[in-house]
């Protein structure tokens, strides 16, 4: 339960859920997840070759297909993936095997070695140290330098001290998110300009007269951009949880937004609703419901020579689907954006 204990925070403060409930569907997560890890070990006992080589394969390969089934399954939950554990040691090697890789290949160098410890005859074993020793050193020794510069970007990034529990009530935390943030976005002298997941917490069309006109007026006489969280009405009719841009230049009639960034991978009982689930979501009062699904892999929003690509909360944690924005070199991301309201979590 120690990689997800603020699910318990965002439940029983700000859900409305009576703690003991909270703490129960924490620990049913938990033993939920923890149910890949059983299966890739029944798998591994069941299927275990003699030779302590091919244990060694074989669990490494079980091990990944664990960590695959965690984080594809029923919308993903990849928060404590094995990879994170190596971030410092390992972030370059990730570059061509991504957090899955180096999760087989840690679990690999694991393996070799404690397999050639539990061997009746290790000096006849010594391939398996070997092996497991030249894996660390090649993929802690791996070239580091694989990015190139492409000039500078400087940023002012915009956290409003608004309290979770008021920030959505529209007699307090409304009034004071948009004074704030609108305040802040006109202050604000950096070049891009980068404010939370919602916070503007009211749909373009509820906010004061003049309040969204205003916006895109400053930012389109001005050498800024800016990228900030707001809820914005869908294609279906429904609602998406959204980044807007603004950016110089002049705005098609009818227009939002110089940019828009919808949220694809939504977040289960807060932005969707599973199926069967709508019992458990009737006892929160958290105000999130069913959002529509922004597009895999939009475009990136060009400001300055730099191709920003927005994601949200959690989305960072999905490699699968961050690559798909690099289908095309031309306009491929060179920085991620991602803007969260983690003050759910505590």
């Amino acid at each position: 339960c120690g990689t997800f204990w603020w699910m318990y925070v965002a439940m029983s403060v700000y859900a409305g859920l009576p703690a003991a409930l909270s703490a129960f569907a924490v620990f049913c997560l938990a033993a939920v997840l923890s149910g890949y890890y059983a299966l890739a070990g029944a798998f591994f006992v069941a299927l275990q070759p003699r030779s302590p080589g091919g244990a060694a394969l074989l669990f490494a390969a079980v091990w990944l297909f664990a960590e695959l089934a965690r984080g594809v399954w029923f919308t993903g939950f990849g928060w404590g993936a094995a990879a994170y554990a190596h971030i410092d040691g390992l972030a370059r090697f990730a570059r061509y095997v991504g957090a899955y890789g180096v999760a087989f290949l840690v679990a690999l160098i694991a393996s070799l070695v404690a397999f050639w410890v539990r061997a009746p005859h290790r000096r006849a074993q010594t391939g398996m140290p070997l092996a497991a020793a030249a894996l660390a050193s090649i993929m802690a020794w791996m070239p580091g330098a694989f990015t190139q510069t492409n000039g500078d970007l400087r940023v002012a990034l915009l956290q409003g001290n608004i309290a979770q529990d008021v920030k959505f009530q529209p007699g307090t935390g409304v009034v004071d998110a948009l004074r704030w943030y609108g305040e802040q976005l006109a202050a604000a002298t950096a070049s891009l300009v980068v404010a939370p997941e919602t916070a503007i917490p009211l749909l373009p069309q509820d906010l004061p007269p003049g309040y969204w006109k205003e916006l895109q007026g400053l930012y389109a006489q001005r050498e800024q951009a800016a990228l900030f969280g707001i809820p914005l009405h869908g294609a279906d009719g429904g609602y998406t949880n959204s980044v807007v841009g603004f950016k110089p230049g002049p705005m098609a009639p009818g227009d939002n937004a110089a940019y828009r960034y919808d949220k694809h991978h939504l977040v289960p009982f807060g932005e969707f609703i599973p199926p069967f689930f709508r019992w458990f979501t009737d006892m929160m009062n958290i105000p999130l419901g069913d959002f529509d699904r922004g597009a895999l892999g939009p475009p990136s929003f060009a400001w300055q020579g730099q191709r920003l690509a927005p994601n949200i909360c959690y989305e960072d944690l999905f490699g699968e689907e961050l690559v798909q924005r690099f289908t095309d070199p031309a306009t491929s991301p060179t920085i991620f954006v991602n803007v969260s309201n983690i003050g759910w979590f505590g």
